[in-house]
């Protein structure tokens, strides 16, 4: 079964609980479980995430279209 992911869950994930520098290990694992097939978005919520000018941006910018 494969989970797919819309902008909220990254951007509240950053400014509510799971911070970059706070929990990194959320992060990692979700690179992990996507890369498993098991989580998944789209290319909306990737431009979502691009168009801010913060560290989600530049997460989002690293992952590649592959994963978003």
């Amino acid at each position: 079964m494969a989970y797919l992911l819309d902008s909220n869950v990254f951007i509240q994930a950053k400014n509510l609980y799971y911070g970059m520098d706070f929990c990194p290990a959320f992060w990692e694992w979700l690179v992990n479980a996507n890369q498993a097939g098991s989580v998944l978005s789209i290319q909306k919520v990737r431009d979502e995430l691009l168009a801010g000018d913060d560290e989600l941006a530049d997460w989002a910018r690293q992952r590649g279209e592959e994963f978003l």
